[in-house]
């Protein structure tokens, strides 16, 4: 599951489309922020369908080399031990996966050079040659292998980068963070999974049987809170701004520091210091090099403000365990 850091990012880039847009229809600005999210599954999808086609190339280069006139002892007697591979297996015999690229009708016909180039620099790789030369055959070692071939030759190929990121706009975006998370999925198998059944989920609903607000609902909140209580956020950030109007500041600081009120209010669960970090942490990200200290500056004051007028009301039991699932 993505961690929540991701869905604030995802409910402000959300946010400054709705206020750009001028639309007043915020159902619709909810459908299409979670029909973005939903579309992120289908990211993983074309990255692990590039491994497969990775070795459906390995597997065409083997039996070419034996059809040669004068095929070399190695050429007729190739290692096998790249494409049976216990983790690429997993990966082939992954039904929900199969039927998921059925279902995308993914093809990499005409991208095809850039998959064997890949393929290319990857076999003349250390990595590559001290696998298919080591004498441990293990499910780590197997896994080690294509954790590297996924991390260090797929998803930093800038060729296949801007084949993926053309068949959706967002994922440009999203990209870095949910390669990070795959990395990290691929990681975590074990040989007693034996296929990969768990296709990425982007909302854990396990919170809810623990009776915790869920991915889900707290992005939803945050983002109609945020649109609902516009006209309430900027009475509350007019008071702290001298000789300044909100209309001349940056649109994106004043929609952080606006999510970062509605967190502040309407979010029992999530202690005050971790919504402060995570919306400085946003501004870093998104806007500029002097947001930083605004929004740290101006967030403080108003924490000030609302615990005087009794509007944050933390739940203090348990907050440690809440707390790991920011």
């Amino acid at each position: 599951m993505l961690n929540r850091h991701f869905f604030r990012a995802k409910a402000l880039q959300a946010l400054y489309a709705y206020q750009v847009s001028n639309s007043s229809d915020i159902l619709d600005a909810e459908k299409k922020l979670l029909v973005s999210l939903e579309k992120l599954s289908n990211l993983q999808v074309y990255l692990f369908s590039a491994i497969l086609e990775i070795r459906s190339i390995a597997i065409e280069q083997i039996e070419e080399a034996k059809q040669k006139y004068y095929p070399s002892e190695e050429e007729l007697n190739p290692s096998l031990r790249f494409v049976e591979n216990k983790m690429l297996s997993q990966l082939v015999d992954n039904a929900d996966l199969t039927r998921e690229i059925v279902r995308l009708k993914v093809n990499w016909s005409d991208s095809r050079e850039v998959i064997k180039n890949i393929f290319t620099k990857f076999k003349n790789s250390e990595s590559y040659k001290n696998y298919i030369n080591s004498q441990e055959e293990s499910y780590d070692a197997d896994k080690l292998l294509i954790v590297q071939l996924f991390k260090n030759y797929i998803i930093k190929n800038e060729q296949l980068y801007d084949i993926i990121c053309e068949l959706e706009l967002n994922w440009e975006c999203d990209y870095e963070i949910l390669t990070q998370y795959l990395i990290k999925y691929l990681k975590d198998f074990k040989e007693e999974d034996n296929t990969l059944k768990r296709l990425l989920k982007v909302f854990d609903d396990s919170k809810e049987d623990l009776g915790l607000e869920t991915d889900k609902e707290f992005l939803l909140k945050i983002f109609r809170k945020t649109v609902e209580k516009n006209v309430d956020l900027e009475q509350m950030i007019e008071k702290r701004i001298q000789n300044w109007e909100v209309e001349r500041l940056a649109i994106l600081d004043i929609l952080i520091i606006k999510m970062g009120l509605v967190e502040l209010m309407y979010c029992p669960t999530i202690p005050i210091r971790v919504t402060l970090n995570e919306y400085i942490e946003l501004s870093k990200e998104f806007s500029t090099e002097k947001s930083k200290l605004f929004v740290n500056g101006l967030l403080d004051k108003l924490v000030v403000d609302l615990r005087s007028l009794g509007k944050i009301k933390k739940i203090d039991q348990g907050i440690e365990v809440l707390e790991g699932y920011e």
